[in-house]
């Protein structure tokens, strides 16, 4: 039977419907978690501010002032990579237990052992980490020669950083397997991967952006209406920011629950499930 991505994809959007609470229990924490560090990052840098400041300035005047520049103190530099360092444990403790409560079920567990951070997340982040770094090798080496031949003519140029940027976009979404396998504790590694995406190129490049489109384009208009209370709110308030964030990383993590089910769905049915070892 042949795998059609829009299928796969309603599939997706049909159980994260269907498993709304079950996806609100999940994803509470890590949105909590994710909001809180930004939070405290805005008011130890003061960064906060700034945002009313721009929204309260007239948009089309030549005498409108513009927001002063400052260095980058320590303080800006240890907000950046908390703020880097919680959405990736947010990311990895969700993605692990959303995967894991797509292709395994329930497992009779709360929702907290769940979440718990343990082998099986510094497993699943590793390999994260490596196919990011094996992409942008990947990348790194192709540009060296491409940039030798847009050297002569500026037009190859345009044409060289394009095919890396398609080239670099079908590898990652051929890969992207991997993260399924290392949930449920699955030996895959990439060449297994890329193996079981042949052909299927495409596919998987509209299961990773495809998924997240429904959710975006609602953060988008989301955003529109935070802008606009913002604005009539006119003084700065952290509290309103707070709330703001957290409806930003609700959205945010609805789109990374829609892309890991439908990735979910795609290893269901691109990887044959492991053979059941005989008893003796």
């Amino acid at each position: 039977m042949p795998i059609k991505l829009f299928t796969t994809l309603g599939t997706s959007y049909s159980f994260l419907w269907n498993e709304r609470r079950d996806l609100f229990a999940y994803a509470f924490l890590p949105i909590l978690l994710v909001s809180f560090v930004q939070i405290i990052g805005l008011w130890l840098t003061g960064d906060w501010q700034n945002y009313f400041k721009a929204l309260g300035m007239a948009p089309n005047s030549a005498q409108t002032p513009q927001i002063a520049l400052r260095t980058i103190q320590p303080i800006d530099i240890a907000s950046i990579a908390a703020n880097a360092v919680a959405a990736l444990v947010a990311y990895t403790m969700f993605a692990v237990a959303w995967f894991r409560r797509y292709l395994i079920g329930a497992e009779g567990m709360t929702v907290g052992a769940a979440m718990c951070w343990g082998p099986r997340q510094w497993r699943f982040i590793s390999r994260f980490l490596m196919l990011i770094g094996l992409v942008l090798m990947l990348g790194t080496l192709a540009t060296i020669p491409l940039n030798l031949l847009a050297t002569t003519n500026p037009m190859l140029g345009i044409f060289a950083r394009a095919a890396i940027l398609v080239g670099s976009l079908l590898v990652t979404a051929r890969l992207l397997l991997i993260l399924p396998a290392a949930a449920i504790d699955q030996s895959f590694g990439f060449r297994q991967a890329a193996s079981a995406t042949a052909g299927k190129s495409w596919y998987m490049v509209g299961i990773y952006l495809l998924s997240l489109m429904p959710v975006l384009l609602a953060l988008v208009i989301i955003g529109q209406l935070i802008t606009g209370l913002a604005i009539g709110l006119g003084l700065p308030s952290l509290s309103f920011m707070f709330v703001a964030l957290l409806m930003q990383q609700a959205v945010m993590f609805v789109a990374i629950a829609a892309q890991v089910t439908a990735l979910a769905e795609a290893y269901r049915q691109l990887v044959p499930p492991p053979t059941p070892t005989p008893t003796v």
